[in-house]
């Protein structure tokens, strides 16, 4: 890059300042050659240098590297190395002699300028980096622009003066030429340029012939152009650096109006002036800011890196899966609080779920005084948060506080009721925000996951209050067990002082508190578990096939029931949902269950008339679970009515033809009395036993004896 930024100051030099001809001084060919030299050896290393290919993998082989190198900036490499020069020099016969001829070839090396891309990737790259300034490398580039502009306009205006000899009446430098070493002619010739390119001229130099007046115009007009783009750049960047802060300074006027206008006293316009400023700081390096610019599968991976681990540590989220993190973090917002102010406040019903990821926040627990009374009042000693910080070591009327790592209004959230303690932030606060409509609809999709979380939430309760029993059991005073063990023996109901009173009180109350808090939870915990089975159920009663498969791939149990111990393998049967049938046998849903009438997902399906469904159960083991007694009264029922159909399909559903009732009747039986010739002709060929007895020793013979039924005894007679 060096090289490439020397070449354009050494080329233009020699091209108007150096004997034609190849005839400059040793040293200065020395340098030319060295700096060939850089970039022939550039072009052998760029053919064994690995790149990165479209797919972000290292290519390391020389044939794939060299292959795209010479697709590519080989070229223009080659056309930086090639010396035209001193070839055009050979051709013309113009090599060593310093003529007009030889001075106008010299022309030729501006061809080596192709190699300032490199300058130019440079700064691409630079752009982009965060590890310098962009202040600092706008100014840079610009200084730098103005620089090579300046030399490269110095280099042809003393070119331009240089074809006419250096005319003292026709050139603008020709009076002053004699006397001046290259050192000066170039400096005099740079001082021009600078002051033409600042400002219009001091008039000690001026253009003189035609050449050199259409020169000096064309210059100060890409002056223009140029001076334009470079105050432009860094007046954007202090424009755009003053913007927030003059956007902040609106806003915040507009705060103060909207405060006069409505009254509010110094202490909450100060707080709200606190918060504004907090926003405004955080605003551009927050979740949604920052990764809103990656694809879903990106911003997932980020955010699981930065939230799991401290979301495991809660033990809310333990067990869970993956998919169900992952759906919960991308609808996670992050807010950030100022100190000092409330978060929740007692009695209020909050729809969000706060995870506190860093600073402190206080559990304000209300006084004895306080006369608030909801559903959850035993409650008041221990808020709708429960983490161990808040709920050990309690005290009712000082704050409690709650350090980073741990959820707040958990309980509130997810049994959606009323705050019993205001939470306060001590110190600035980082949250990971979820709002309850946006819970809701990643829960619908995760049951199984939904459940975890409340069985984890219940089991926190649960091991707090064993907690809280144990410390309160062992703080107990000796004199107070013993009398209270005397109060239980003669049923007196008192204490010996009044620190003894609180304590018994305060025991109570926390027993009660806890109590209080698992039975809300156990509640919420079957509520929701009888939604879920609710919609599951519905899903398969309609053969909503996506639901059913949803729900199982989380883990949601086939086989759970509602109240009457329906599951929905029986309404799919019965409702002749063959694909939901089909799919829930495929999610091991166990056929064989009853419902609290003793009815299965196979009697479901026999009832409906569901063919189809009934082989498919029957493949998967289903049996129709009746006892004898049951089967025979369903049996002798359908015959009785003479339903045909219904019976082929109790018998395709493997219905014991021989059982019999408390009468030791068989459905054979009913229908040789009743004369239903059809229905013993089926039973028969199903494996009926003719020779079964009733009570009174009636055989299938005698009862058609006994009706006259002259038409089952003939065929009684074929048997």
């Amino acid at each position: 890059m060096f090289a490439a930024a020397f070449t354009i100051f050494l080329e233009t030099y020699q091209i108007a300042f150096s004997n034609g001809g190849m005839t400059q001084a040793k040293g200065t060919q020395i340098l030319e050659y060295a700096l060939l030299a850089v970039f022939v050896v550039d072009i052998f290393i760029n053919f064994n240098l690995a790149y990165i290919d479209e797919r972000d993998k290292v290519v390391y082989k020389h044939r794939a590297i060299a292959k795209k190198y010479l697709k590519g900036m080989f070229w223009f490499d080659m056309i930086g190395v090639f010396p035209f020069y001193p070839v055009a020099l050979a051709i013309s016969g113009e090599m060593g002699q310093n003529t007009s001829l030889s001075q106008s070839l010299a022309i030729l090396r501006l061809f080596k300028m192709i190699r300032l891309r490199r300058v130019k990737d440079l700064f691409d790259i630079l752009k982009y980096s965060t590890k310098i300034s962009l202040m600092g490398l706008t100014l840079t580039r610009n200084f730098s622009a103005a620089l090579v502009w300046t030399h490269l306009w110095a280099c042809i205006m003393y070119f331009c003066a240089r074809q006419f000899k250096f005319d003292p009446d026709n050139t603008w430098l020709g009076s002053q030429i004699s006397g001046l070493n290259d050192f000066q002619r170039y400096t005099t010739s740079l001082y021009w340029s600078v002051v033409t390119f600042t400002t219009v001229g001091y008039g000690d130099f001026s253009p003189v012939n035609s050449a050199e007046q259409i020169l000096g115009m064309l210059y100060m007009l890409l002056n223009v152009v140029l001076m334009s783009w470079m105050i432009g750049s860094i007046t954007l960047l202090i424009v755009k650096s003053d913007e927030k802060t003059g956007f902040y300074r609106q806003t915040l006027h507009v705060l103060d109006k909207y405060a006069t206008i409505h009254n509010f006293d110094k202490k909450l316009t100060k707080r709200l002036r606190k918060q504004l400023k907090l926003d405004f700081h955080y605003r551009e390096i927050t979740d949604e800011q920052v990764l809103g610019f990656f694809p879903i599968s990106v911003r997932r991976k980020i955010l699981r890196r930065l939230y799991l681990p401290l979301m495991l540590e809660t033990g809310l989220m333990k067990g869970i899966q993956q998919e169900f993190v992952d759906a919960f973090l991308s609808l996670c917002t992050i807010e950030v609080y100022s100190s000092g102010e409330e978060i929740l406040q007692r009695g209020c019903t909050s729809s969000d779920l706060y995870l506190l990821l860093d600073g402190k926040v206080e559990v304000v627990a209300s006084s004895d005084s306080d006369t608030t009374v909801d559903a959850l009042d035993g409650l008041t000693n221990f808020g709708t948060s429960i983490a161990d910080s808040e709920l050990l070591h309690m005290d009712p009327i000082n704050a409690r506080i709650i350090n980073s790592g741990d959820f707040i209004n958990e309980l509130g959230f997810f049994t959606e009721s009323s705050q019993i303690d205001t939470i306060c932030t001590v110190t600035v606060c980082k949250m990971l925000t979820m709002s309850r409509s946006s819970y809701m609809s990643i829960a619908a999709g995760h049951p199984h996951s939904a459940g975890i979380i409340l069985s984890n939430l219940l089991s926190k309760v649960e091991d707090i209050a064993s907690a809280i029993n144990s410390e309160q059991h062992i703080k107990l005073p000796k004199e107070l067990a013993m009398l209270r063990a005397c109060s239980s023996c003669f049923g007196l109901s008192f204490v010996s002082d009044v620190s003894d009173a609180k304590t018994v009180v305060a025991e109570a109350q926390a027993r009660a508190a806890m109590t209080a808090v698992q039975d809300h939870i156990k509640a919420h915990i079957n509520k929701q578990k009888d939604d879920h089975t609710t919609r599951f159920c519905f899903a398969a009663s309609r053969g909503d096939i996506q639901t059913i498969s949803v729900m199982c791939d989380h883990n949601f149990d086939p086989n759970s029931s509602d109240y009457d111990r329906r599951t929905a393998l029986m309404v799919a049967a019965m409702n002749g949902q063959e694909e939901a049938v089909a799919k829930l046998l495929e999610y091991n849903a166990d056929p064989n269950l009853i419902d609290m009438h003793g009815s299965s997902a196979l009697y479901e399906a026999t009832k409906s008339g569901q063919d189809n469904i009934v082989e498919m159960l029957l493949k998967h083991g289903a049996i129709l679970t009746f006892d004898e007694s049951r089967a025979a009264s369903n049996l002798c029922q359908v015959v009785f009515n003479g339903d045909i159909p219904m019976l082929k399909r109790l018998i395709q559903a493997r219905i014991n033809v021989n059982s019999s009732n408390y009468d030791n009747r068989t459905p054979s039986h009913v229908a040789a009395s009743e004369g239903h010739l059809l229905a013993l002709k089926i039973l028969i060929e199903a494996g009926a036993d003719q020779s079964l007895k009733d009570r009174w020793g009636n055989t299938i013979r005698s009862e058609a004896e006994t009706a006259n039924t002259l038409h089952v005894l003939e065929y009684l007679d074929t048997l």
